[in-house]
C-alpha cells in the first residue's frame, strides 16, 4: 500500500477524535423551561463576577461571542449547558466552540451558594456586540445596495442641503431599529459601546427601544446623564469589559 495512504487511514482517526461533538452542547429553549437566574441582591456582586469570569475563560476565546446560559444544580456545581440561537455568530460553530472545554466547564469548582438551582448567562456583553455588529453589517448592505438601484444620488440624499438628512441615512438608521432590543451608546475611555438591553421577559416594562432612545439622546450630550435615562426605563447596562 504507498505510504501516503497509510498516512491517511492513520490520521483520519485522530481527526475525527479531534472534531469537538456540538451534539453535546444543545441550543437553548424557552426562558420558561430555563433555572432562573439569581435574584438581585441574593449574590455577593463581586465573588459573582469573579465566578462568571472564571467560567467565561474556561470556554475559551472561540466561544467568546457566543450567549452561553449555565445551569447549576442544588449545591452550585454546574449541571448543564447550552448555546443561546442568535444572530452575530453561527450557531453550530458556537457550539462546536463550547465543546472544546465542555469538560473543563463541568468540572469547576462548586459557585457561590446563591447559584443553587439557578442559571448564569455568560457573555452577554459580547454576544449583544455581535449582534450589533451583524446588524450594521445587514443594514449598511442593505443601503449600499439602495444606493444602487435608486439611481444618482441627489443633494438631499447626500444631506448637503443644511439642515437636511439624508433618506438613506434614514433607511439605514430605520434598518438599525427594527425589532431591536438594544440601545448603544459610545462610552467613554472604550472604543467600543456600553449597550443597555430590555430584561428577557415576555412584554418587558417600559417604554419601547426607539422612544427612549430618541427621548434620552435628545435630553442630554452627557454620557452618563443618557444613560441614567435608559435606565430609568428597565434596560440593563452591559459596559465592555476589559481587556
Amino acid at each position: 500500500m504507498p505510504r501516503r495512504w497509510l498516512v491517511m487511514l492513520w490520521s483520519a482517526p485522530l481527526l475525527a477524535c479531534a472534531t469537538p461533538d456540538a451534539g453535546r452542547v444543545p441550543l437553548c429553549g424557552s426562558h420558561a423551561s430555563l433555572a432562573p437566574l439569581p435574584a438581585a441582591q441574593s449574590c455577593d456582586a463581586r465573588e459573582l463576577a469573579e465566578f462568571s469570569a472564571g467560567l467565561e475563560k474556561r470556554l475559551g476565546e472561540r466561544a467568546s461571542r457566543a450567549l452561553v446560559r449555565v445551569e447549576f444544580d442544588g449545591a452550585a456545581a454546574v449541571r448543564s449547558v447550552c448555546v443561546e440561537d442568535a444572530p452575530g455568530y453561527g450557531r453550530d460553530g458556537a457550539r462546536r466552540a463550547v465543546a472544546e472545554n465542555l469538560d473543563a466547564l463541568l468540572a469547576s469548582p462548586p459557585g457561590p451558594t446563591c447559584l443553587a438551582d439557578k442559571r448564569l448567562d455568560l457573555n452577554r456583553y459580547e454576544a449583544a456586540w455581535a449582534e450589533i455588529h451583524e446588524r450594521e453589517t445587514r443594514c449598511g448592505e442593505q443601503t449600499r445596495v439602495t444606493r444602487e438601484t435608486q439611481g444618482s444620488p441627489t443633494t438631499v440624499r447626500n444631506a448637503i442641503v443644511p439642515g437636511a438628512y439624508g433618506v438613506y441615512e434614514r433607511e439605514y438608521e430605520r434598518c438599525l431599529d427594527y425589532e431591536a432590543d438594544w440601545i448603544a451608546l459610545d462610552a467613554p475611555g472604550s472604543n467600543r459601546p456600553a449597550i443597555f438591553v430590555k430584561p428577557e421577559v415576555p412584554d418587558p416594562p417600559g417604554a419601547s427601544v426607539y422612544d427612549t432612545r430618541s427621548r434620552c439622546l435628545r435630553q442630554s450630550r452627557v454620557f452618563e446623564k443618557q444613560a441614567e435615562c435608559i435606565e430609568a426605563e428597565g434596560f440593563e447596562r452591559l459596559e465592555p469589559p476589559k481587556r
